[in-house]
Parts: structure tokens; sequence; C-alpha cells
């Protein structure tokens, strides 16, 4: 048996020294030869018939001591196994060179394609028509040739310029690209729409196009490859045809594949039934009649514009609780979760389960110890909404104890402090860091761009440039636009959100804002004035700083400190204060404070956790 395989092992010794190298069926790659055999250099010729000699000996001793009994020492039995990927990199061809004859490539993730019958290059990907990057415009064929290099390709268009021809060749997104398959503009493709018309697109989705001329359907056919670049970021303005044929918000858009309404899409749910919505996750949705679960399939282009905030979100439909899996439950089929604020999170194909968060790979206390693949479905249970309905944010710096106040609030008693508002953030300017798992799920704080920090002429820290940046930043991110108030909470004060909202409640739907400290030392304020470790503003009052010009007008005072310089802006703008000094407890403001007891709204200052949650628990007993 021995001299059976050492004599098949000779054959194939002498095949590949005939051959010159391996056959293309077996070829995989290296980056270097060298890597599978250290001392070996590579190189074509006698060197690799040398390395397809030795792997084909070491097959033919694989397959002796497998049947022949002989017995491995143990040292050998513990060295892990590897299997040897073996090809010299260098008989495939590289980006730029011609494939034919090789027909593979040593780029990861790449394959050789046919371009005509004399040339054919190494390409993540091809579409037939001409390449924007090419020095000519002959179109490819792409017809593969051999299989695809394992492994990641590179970014697409990482090095590619446009060729100087695609100005003068292709067409421009007003013009039909049916002969040319190619697009001047950066970012665009040619798509069919109909027999009668190719047009240049960014994305293409079946249906009728909102900016269109028409409502005439689009097939999206992809023709030729995308020009490289990034596209110009612009909405459009939806054609007229839009509101007299598309579908509302409440109608279903199976027959129109259109949306009336501004950023809304028409997606499918289910055979018979499609509505338009700004975004949508397949699942059951829980605000539905029924929990029939949605494809998700958009049907037709996304309506240019921004999909109007909803203030008062719509409460859980009442078979959430009923349908949806309880804790331990396999939510594979239902996709969704009873309990609030969790999500429904896979490990495989045969089970997933209800959870605040989902890390990746084994979990702790599983029996079997096979990983998570933590993919989402369905949608997350959110919590009941209170009333009036806080966005509350905080700005912390990553380095201090800050972000240890707030890693802090959100992992006790489900979220506290600005996480059991109704919406909520954490800015930072230097740095992106994760808080936790918050009633929304991961919580990773959002950048605005920094600002020196000097001294007001009150003596009080001059933030006012910071503070703009930050407030452009929550205009950005916009959820202050989807609740009736906006709440700014300094790390180091401690927030009873509940409490808060009975103080807020008889002024919801006018433009004010709170003063909430009374001081002796405020005599250019009137003894008054809205103190910065907590700033209450109505909705209403937001809507005029934001989108009333307040940006632009009081674009001043740096000399003031931020919470000064507000509610001068807010003066000047006609939202006038409401006076409530019940809402703090703070130690700059009368009557001061002596603990967190009293069943005030917020407490202000605790500088380090212990103090914090200190009085954090000797308020939680107390009602407002």
């Amino acid at each position: 048996r021995f001299f059976f395989f050492w004599g098949a092992m000779r054959a194939g010794a002498r095949q590949a020294q005939q051959n010159g190298r391996p056959n293309e069926d077996c070829q995989l790659l290296l980056d270097d030869p060298a890597d599978a055999f250290p001392g070996v250099a590579s190189g074509h010729g006698t060197k690799v018939r040398f390395l397809v000699g030795i792997t084909l000996a070491g097959l033919s001793g694989v397959i002796f001591f497998r049947y022949s009994g002989f017995q491995l020492p143990p040292a050998w039995k513990r060295t892990p196994k590897r299997e040897l990927l073996i090809i010299a990199k260098r008989s495939c061809s590289a980006i730029g060179q011609d494939c034919s004859t090789s027909r593979c490539c040593n780029t990861q993730g790449f394959q050789c394609f046919k371009k005509h019958d004399s040339w054919s290059g190494c390409r993540a990907s091809c579409s037939p028509g001409p390449d924007p990057t090419d020095t000519d415009s002959i179109p490819w064929n792409c017809t593969a040739l051999g299989p695809k290099t394992p492994g990641t390709p590179p970014a697409p268009y990482a090095m590619s310029r446009v060729a100087k021809w695609v100005q003068q060749n292709c067409s421009s997104f007003s013009e039909d690209c049916r002969k040319t398959w190619c697009c001047k503009e950066a970012g665009k493709k040619c798509f069919k729409k109909d027999d009668g018309w190719y047009g240049c697109r960014d994305v293409c989705v079946p249906g009728p196009d909102p900016l269109d001329v028409n409502n005439d359907t689009w097939e999206c056919t992809g023709m030729g490859m995308r020009t490289p670049g990034q596209g110009r970021v612009s909405d459009g303005t939806a054609a007229p045809w839009v509101q007299k044929w598309c579908s509302a918000k409440t109608e279903n858009c199976l027959e129109t594949k259109c949306c009336k309404d501004a950023g809304h899409q028409c997606f499918l749910k289910e055979n018979g039934w499609a509505m338009c919505r700004p975004s949508c996750m397949p699942g059951p949705h829980l605000t539905d009649v029924n929990s029939h679960k949605w494809v998700c399939t958009a049907l037709g282009g996304r309506t240019p514009g921004k999909a109007a905030a909803e203030l008062v979100p719509k409460q859980l439909a009442k078979w959430v609780k009923l349908t949806c899996s309880k804790d331990g439950e396999n939510c594979t089929d239902t996709g969704c979760c009873a309990q609030s604020t969790q999500q429904c999170y896979s490990k495989n194909a045969y089970w997933a389960a209800c959870m605040r968060s989902c890390k990746p790979g084994a979990h702790e206390g599983d029996k079997n110890q096979q990983s998570w693949n933590c993919q989402k479905l369905g949608p997350r249970t959110p919590r009941e909404w209170g009333s009036p309905t806080l966005y509350c944010f905080s700005v912390v710096r990553l380095t201090t104890y800050e972000a240890a106040i707030i890693k802090k609030q959100v992992s006790t008693d489900g979220g506290i402090g600005i996480f059991g508002c109704d919406k909520y953030d954490v800015f930072a300017a230097k740095g992106r860091g994760w808080m936790g798992d918050g009633p929304d799920g991961p919580v990773w704080t959002k950048h605005f761009v920094d600002a020196p920090v000097t001294v007001s002429i009150d003596n009080t820290a001059g933030n006012t440039a910071l503070f703009r940046n930050v407030w452009q930043a929550v205009k950005q991110v916009g959820n202050w636009a989807v609740t009736e108030w906006t709440v700014k909470v300094d790390p180091d004060a401690v927030l009873f959100a509940d409490r808060l909202r009975s103080h807020l409640r008889p002024h919801t739907g006018k433009a004010v804002f709170i003063q909430n400290c009374a001081s002796d030392s405020l005599v250019q304020q009137g003894g008054v004035m809205m103190f910065g470790s907590v700033e209450a503003i109505s909705h209403q009052a937001m809507d005029k700083y934001f989108n009333g010009g307040g940006e632009r007008f009081c674009n001043n005072n740096n000399q003031y400190g931020e919470d000064r310089w507000f509610g001068e802006c807010f003066r000047a703008l006609g939202v006038y204060p409401v006076t409530d000094v019940r809402v703090l407890g703070d130690k700059l403001c009368l009557p001061g404070i002596w603990n967190c007891g009293d069943g005030r709204a917020v407490y202000h200052y605790y500088k380090n956790v212990t103090s914090w949650m200190n009085c954090y628990s000797q308020g939680k007993g107390t009602t407002g």
C-alpha cells in the first residue's frame, strides 16, 4: 500500500513538471506561496513545480498515515489543523493587466471579465456597456473568465478617475441614455424606464418616480456602469401630478406606487396592501390593526422633502401584549416582543429571544454556548410616551465624571435621568462614546463642533459659542421636532422626568421657556432667570429659534453664559418666560437646597456618581 501511494505521488510530480503550473480547477490564492512553505521562494517554472510536487507528496502521506495504522507523535496531535491553500500569486493577473490567458486575478474579491476579443480585465463586478473609468468608450462584454478570487474587494472607485470622454460621449440627467449606456454626472447610472426612455439616476425603484414629468412606471433595468463619485445632494421638487395621482398616508398605494406626502415612499405590507411611510422595517408594525408582517418591498420612488414630525406618537395596538413573545420565548415567528424596550434578536435560523441588547458571539448562561448572530427581527417595542412629551439631552466630556454619571443613568432602573424622557440624546465634541443600552437601544454620543469656553461678564462659564454649536446639532438630529418640550439637562443635575411633566403641562402648546432660578445676585436679569443646569423650552419656542430666524438673529452676546444668552434670545424672538422656581433645587438659587427629598423635579449639582445616586435614591420615594 505504501509503494502504491509513493507511485501515485511520483506520477503526480512528473505531471506537474510537464504542465509547468497547477491545474486551474485547483488554484487558490495566498498572499505569497512562501507563506505556505517558509524558505521556498515564489516564482515560476521549477519552483512552482517543486511546490506542486511537495503538495502531492504531502497528500499521499496523509492518506498513508490515515490507513496504514501509523501513529503520529503526541506533539503533532496537539498542533492545530491548517488547510493549505496554494498557488503562485504571480501566475494571476493584477489590476490593469490583461487576464485573457491567466483567467484569474491576484486581488481579493476580483474576477476576470472579458471586454472584447483583444482584452479582458480584473474587476469586482461588471455590467455590459462602457466603463466611465476606461481610457476609451468601447463597451465591455462582461463574460466571466475563471473563478472569483476569495476575499473582500477594495472599496469601489477608491483610485478611479472619470475619463475625459465621459463628458463628451455620455448622457446628462435630462437626456435619453439608451444609446450611450453611461452618464455624465457623478454617482449616476443609466436605467431603463420603458421602451421609449432610458434615464440617468442615482437609484431606481420600479414604479413611478415623483421627480419625473409623468407617472409612467420605471422598469429600472440597469444599463452600463455607474459613473464614479458622489452625486449632488438635492431633494428636488415633486412633479405637479404627484398631488393628483399619488396616495395619501392613510390610503392603499398598491395601485399608484407613489405618495403625496413629502419624505414618504410606498412599501408593500402583504399581497393586496401597501402604505406610504417614511421608512419600513420588515416584520410586524406595532401600531397596525393586526400582527401581519410587512414585507417592506419599496414600490416606486420616494417623494422628495422631509417627512413631517408627529408630535403625538401612536399608541401600541392591543394585540402586542397578547401576540408578541414574552421573556424566555422564541420570537423567531412573531418578530416582536410584549415587554417594552425589548427587541427580538436572532441567535440562528431556529431561535431568537427578546432582549434589551445583543452582542454577537456566545452568551454567558447559554446551555450550548453557540454564537448569536444578533440580527434584528422586527421593531423594538417602545415605552408608552408620557404627557406632555419630553426630549431631553446632555452634553458631556467623555474623559470626565460626566460620562460616568450618564452611564449610570442609562443602566439604572431601566433608564433614569434624561433616559426617563420620551426621546433623549447625549452630545460630545471630542470622540464618540458608548453610554450603554437605553430604552430605545444602544446609546452613542452625537457629535457637535467644539468651541473655546471663556469667562462671562457674570464671572460664569463663557460657553455661548460652544452651546450655539450644540443647539445646531440638536436641530440636525431632529428629535426636538417630535416632542412638546425640549429639555437641556447638565450631567450633574438629577432629573425626575415625570415630576417635570407636571410643572410643564399647564404651559404646553405655548411659546414659552421656564425661568427656574431666583437669586439676589441676578440683578440685571430682574432677580430670576432660566438657569443652565436645566433649560425647559416648549416646542413652539424651539420652532421660533430654529425656523423663525433665531439662529441668525441671536448670533451675538458671546460675553454671556449660555443660559443668559438663550433667555435674552427668546425674549428678542417674542418668546416669553414663565417663572416656576419649584422646578429646580440648586445650591446657587433661593431658597437653596438641603436634601433631595422635597419633591422638586431637578436637583443640582452632584459631580460624582456616588453623590448623584444618593440624591436620586433620596428623591425617588417622594412626590412632586
